[in-house]
């Protein structure tokens, strides 16, 4: 038996990175998956991928940044499905499309962080929550960062550390209202994981990684996906309301 027959499990920005490792071990965990990205051809790779491995996935292809597709994303589930019993909220925009201060970075910039860190998370758990708690509870996962507790001089991204403090906040706040439908959620909180959002600093850290990270390697996609599984599954029963740092000791070390 797996940790997830049964269940039916939303991952949002499932086209590559976290999201795709986590689609593969879900189903593995034997998730039936709802799977949703912007990016259309990559997202039904995901989909091929697990399909091979003998899962069960479909693909809603979706920007998140537009209200009207998180909700679409719900209705796909509950359309195929007829359940919601884990909505992981992955996806994300990243220091690369989003970095710089406050001084510099342009105001659509800033609300396109906002936009797809938070308030996609907002609008997509507003349509998921009925469906949870008619499944008699759930788990509710977001991906916040470790930049929601350190700045960076050399990196800085203001927007950025701003959506994922905001996701954090969120996160407690939600755990306090609907524990009472016996949904959980929690939040995990990845330091440099090796995905196209952190292109441009993996051999900068790589080539520092014995001083900056103390279990010496930067993170994998499936490091994460494997901390999304615990949060999904019965083994977590009792956690609600807070977050998982998954850096290999990075922030502990600052």
């Amino acid at each position: 038996m797996g940790a997830l027959d049964g269940r039916v499990a939303i991952v949002t920005g499932a086209a590559t990175g976290i999201g795709r490792a986590t689609a593969r071990l879900f189903a593995q965990a034997g998730a039936r998956l709802v799977l949703a990205d912007v990016r259309g051809d990559e997202l039904e790779r995901t989909v091929a991928e697990v399909r091979a491995a003998g899962g069960d996935a479909i693909a809603q292809t979706a920007d998140l940044a537009r209200p009207e597709e998180c909700a679409a994303v719900v209705a796909a589930a509950v359309r195929v499905a007829g359940r919601i019993d884990v909505l992981f909220n992955n996806a994300g925009v990243g220091t690369m499309v989003v970095g710089g201060t406050v001084e510099t970075i342009d105001l659509d910039r800033w609300d396109l962080a906002l936009d797809v860190n938070v308030r996609a998370i907002y609008l997509t758990s507003r349509a998921a929550v009925p469906a949870l708690r008619a499944a008699g509870g759930g788990s509710i996962i977001n991906t916040a960062s470790v930049s929601a507790f350190r700045g960076s001089v050399e990196r800085p991204s203001h927007a950025y550390a701003a959506s994922k403090g905001a996701v954090l906040s969120l996160t407690r706040a939600m755990a306090a209202s609907y524990g009472r439908d016996r949904i959980r959620v929690n939040a995990i909180c990845p330091g440099t994981i090796r995905t196209r959002l952190t292109a441009d600093i993996i051999e900068r850290v790589e080539r520092d990684v014995a001083r900056l990270i103390p279990l010496g390697r930067v993170g994998e996609p499936e490091d994460i996906a494997r901390c999304a599984l615990f949060l999904a599954s019965p083994d977590s029963a009792w956690i609600s309301g807070t977050q998982i740092v998954v850096d290999g000791g990075a922030l502990a070390a600052t």
